[in-house]
């Protein structure tokens, strides 16, 4: 599993949504942490108290036995909340804003980049 910590894009986007672990409704504030498959298929937003979970789960990285277990990359709670206060607001007020910035492919993918705050590595095959 991949997190990564994704800024909001404009203020119109839905601020409410299931996290992908537990299920909970979380509101999701200015970032959020996206969860991802190995392989980089998208599986959707996270709440913070999974976040919490599976950060203090880190211990287990000691374990020789999970060499390959890719907790040491994730962000941790204080990460998210350092993000949080950086960018207290989405990108963008508008989604006609965010067009009006994203004129091109090179903008649109700028404007990607700057998103995700937080990115990891896929796996490579």
């Amino acid at each position: 599993m991949l997190i990564e910590l994704w800024r909001k894009e404009t203020v119109e986007q839905y601020s409410v949504t299931p996290c992908v672990i537990c299920g909970n409704d979380f509101e999701l504030g200015s970032v959020f942490p996206m969860v991802y498959g190995d392989r980089g298929q998208e599986l959707g937003e996270m709440c913070p108290v999974c976040l919490d979970y599976l950060d203090r789960r880190r211990a287990d990285v000691d374990d020789p036995t999970l060499g390959n277990w890719p907790a040491r990359n994730w962000p941790t709670l204080k990460d998210l909340e350092e993000a949080r206060r950086r960018f207290p607001e989405p990108m963008f007020e508008t989604s006609d804003d965010m067009c009006a910035f994203a004129v091109d492919f090179e903008a649109d993918e700028r404007l990607t980049r700057e998103t995700i705050l937080w990115p990891m590595e896929r796996e490579k095959v």
